[in-house]
C-alpha cells in the first residue's frame, strides 16, 4: 500500500552551525527526524481498556515511519499517590505504564500542564523519579523553578536540539524553593530562549495553553508566540484545547497552536482523527510536515484516504487566518 507523506512546507533556511558549540559538527547528510504529538492520557479509560497489555496502544504506530525523537504532552502525573487535589477532573498514571511510553518510542515529554500536579507536589516529584528511572527526558517541571526551566538538549547525529516547556503557572508554579511547573511568563520564556539559542541548532518550545475546544488561538497567544519566535525559537508546539488549530509560518519559524489530543483516555471516545507534527532537520535545511493520524480503540496509526484528507482540510482552513501559513502538497508515494 502506498504511504503518503504530507508535506507542509520546505524551509530552505539555515539551521545554526555547530562551530563553537562544544559538540561534534554534523556531517552534511546528517538528518534528525522528530515527531510531536498533543495531549497523551494513558490513564482512566485507556488504562481500564488495556489492562496489563502494555504494548497494546502503540502496536500500529510503526506506520508513522522512522524517527529519532518522539515528544508528547504528558497530561498526568505518574504516581501511586492517593491524595488528590480538589478539582473537576484528576488524572494519574500507574508507574507500570511507563513501559507503554517506552514501547511507543517516546523519549521526551512536556510535563508543564494543568494535570501534572493533580496529586500535588508528591505526585509531581514521583513523576520526575519515574521518568528519570526510565531514561525519558522531560521539560516544564522540576524540584524548584531553576529545574523546571531547565532545557533538555539532545545531541543527535552531530546536531544539537533544544527543548523547553511551560504552562500558565498559578497555584502549582515552581518557586526557588518549591517543586512545580515552569510558568508561562513572557519575560521568563524570552530569557530562557535567548540563553539557549546560541547553544543549539534547532529550538523547540512547548506551550500548554488556550481555551478548550476553541478552533482558533487568541490574539494574546498569537502575540506571545511570535515574540518567542523573534527571540530565537524555531518551532512552537501547543496543546490543551483538545482540538487541532491552525499552523502559522512566522519569520522562518513555525507555530502549531494546538495539536489537539493524541491518545486521550480522559474521556470515553476511543476512535477519532488527529495529527502529529514531523520536523526533519539537517544542516542548512528544515522540513515540517503535518501527518494525519487515526486513533482506533486507543491505537494510533498513520491516517489514509478520507480520514487523512479531512484532517489536512481542517487544519488548512484554520491556518488561513494567519498572514503566512504552510501550503499542503502531496509528496512522493513510497511503496
Amino acid at each position: 500500500m502506498a504511504i503518503f507523506f504530507i508535506l507542509l512546507w520546505l524551509l530552505p533556511g539555515i539551521v545554526g552551525g555547530s562551530e563553537g558549540r562544544g559538540h561534534k559538527p554534523a556531517s552534511p547528510d546528517s538528518t534528525v527526524v522528530m515527531l510531536f504529538a498533543g495531549d497523551l492520557v494513558l490513564s482512566n479509560h485507556v488504562e481500564r481498556y488495556v489492562g496489563e497489555r502494555y504494548s497494546y496502544v502503540f502496536e500500529q504506530w510503526q506506520s508513522i515511519g522512522e524517527h529519532d525523537v518522539f515528544m508528547v504532552n504528558l497530561e498526568h502525573p505518574i504516581t501511586t499517590a492517593k491524595v488528590k487535589v480538589e478539582k473537576q477532573f484528576n488524572f494519574k498514571l500507574h508507574p507500570k505504564y511507563v513501559e507503554t511510553l517506552r514501547l511507543g518510542g517516546i523519549n521526551i515529554v512536556n510535563a508543564a500542564n494543568n494535570h501534572i500536579a493533580d496529586y500535588g507536589a508528591m505526585g509531581l516529584l514521583e513523576t520526575v523519579r519515574h521518568l528519570d528511572s526510565a531514561g525519558i527526558h522531560y521539560v516544564g517541571i522540576g524540584r524548584n523553578l531553576q529545574e523546571a526551566r531547565k532545557p533538555v538538549v539532545l545531541e543527535l547525529k552531530g546536531l544539537c536540539i533544544g527543548f523547553l516547556g511551560y504552562h500558565g503557572g498559578g497555584r502549582f508554579a515552581a518557586t526557588r524553593t518549591a517543586p512545580g511547573i515552569a510558568p508561562r511568563s513572557l519575560p521568563i520564556v524570552l530569557s530562557d530562549v535567548k540563553q539557549l539559542r546560541p547553544s543549539v541548532d534547532y529550538l523547540v518550545v512547548n506551550f500548554h495553553w488556550g481555551t478548550e475546544l476553541a478552533a482558533y488561538p487568541s490574539r494574546d497567544q498569537i502575540s506571545f508566540a511570535r515574540a518567542v519566535v523573534e527571540a530565537g525559537a524555531d518551532l512552537i508546539v501547543g496543546h490543551h484545547p483538545h482540538v487541532l488549530q491552525g499552523i502559522e509560518r512566522y519569520r522562518g519559524g513555525y507555530i502549531a497552536y494546538s495539536l489537539g489530543n493524541f491518545v486521550f483516555g480522559g474521556k470515553n471516545v476511543d476512535t477519532y482523527s488527529t495529527a502529529v507534527l514531523r520536523a526533519t532537520v539537517s544542516p542548512g535545511n528544515v522540513k515540517v510536515e503535518l501527518v494525519p493520524v487515526t486513533v482506533e480503540r486507543w491505537q494510533p496509526r498513520k491516517a489514509t484516504g478520507q480520514a487523512r484528507d479531512a484532517v489536512l482540510s481542517l487544519v488548512h482552513r484554520r491556518s488561513q487566518k494567519f498572514p503566512e501559513f504552510p501550503k499542503w502538497t502531496e509528496g512522493t508515494h513510497h511503496e
